[in-house]
């Protein structure tokens, strides 16, 4: 009979699995320093980044394995590897931090209710209420926001061709007297009436410079089902812009301060046309 002892209690069968013959139990073996687990081992991959040994002034930024951190880049998707690059290159100030491409989309508001109905009245009044940006929203660390409105909702017309104008309007105040972002041009209603047919609307607005003189430039459509017959005229005139349906420009707003965020209509008579808004939502893109 031949005999062997063996002097290890631990035996590494391989790079991902080890056999402990002592305790009589399997594990992940540890790796060396510039060695990366493959993928699938059921532990954390490795620690890439640490703090720096000095935590003084002079150098709080971490320290990064550079050996180890360019072999999990071999193994990691090429839109993952993309980012991590974009993020260490933005941190060492090479390119702007918001670029890193680890931006967020927030949800800033969302209504759950139908809006109040714009009927009979040629006043311009709120589709919906208005929200209120914070200030300094608009100008997160000197970057550029982007925020979108959605809008959808139901209109009934006459025969006498009324139009309609949507707008967006900021004010430091709950009022409908502020700053116009953007505007439609008067769409006509066509002459055939309408009975709550539906309409949508679309927008933009994206911060360009910043502090108490900043400047936002936005752009908007609507789509309404009883807009009049089609023609090229009539198309330009749903589109929106700061000075309505005409060449587009940007707007002052001021970031230091709160403003509220208004989305109006607005019809030319004051007959029984109405409109009303049942969904509308407000984002931001970081």
């Amino acid at each position: 009979m031949i005999t062997a002892r063996i002097r290890k209690s631990t035996i590494r069968i391989n790079d991902m699995l080890a056999v402990d013959w002592k305790d009589k139990r399997w594990f992940a073996p540890k790796l060396a320093r510039d060695e990366v687990d493959p993928i699938g081992t059921p532990r954390v991959l490795a620690n890439f980044v640490r703090d720096g040994d000095d935590t003084t002034a002079n150098s709080p930024d971490p320290m990064i394995e550079t050996v180890r951190y360019a072999e999990l880049l071999k193994i990691l998707p090429d839109k993952i590897v993309n980012n991590l690059e974009k993020a260490r290159l933005a941190r060492e100030g090479k390119i702007q931090m918001m670029k890193a491409g680890l931006g967020f989309e927030e949800l800033l508001s969302a209504t759950i209710t139908d809006g109040s109905a714009i009927a009979s009245s040629s006043a311009e009044a709120r589709l919906q209420p208005a929200i209120l940006i914070p200030a300094n929203y608009m100008q997160p660390y000197g970057n550029s926001r982007f925020i979108t409105a959605k809008a959808r909702g139901r209109g009934t017309t006459l025969t006498t061709n009324a139009t309609m104008v949507f707008r967006h309007r900021i004010a430091t105040t709950d009022v409908i007297t502020g700053t116009a972002i953007m505007a439609t041009g008067a769409m006509a209603a066509d002459a055939t009436a309408q009975t709550a047919t539906m309409w949508e609307w679309d927008s933009g607005i994206n911060s360009r410079t910043f502090g108490s003189a900043g400047t936002v430039f936005g752009m908007g459509r609507a789509g309404l089902a009883w807009h009049s017959a089609f023609t090229a005229a009539n198309v330009a005139l749903a589109f929106a812009g700061s000075a309505g349906s005409a060449t587009p420009a940007a707007v002052t707003w001021d970031m230091t301060v709160d403003q509220y965020f208004q989305f109006t209509a607005q019809w030319s008579l004051a007959t029984a046309y109405s409109i009303q808004c049942h969904m509308y939502r407000l984002e931001s893109l970081n």
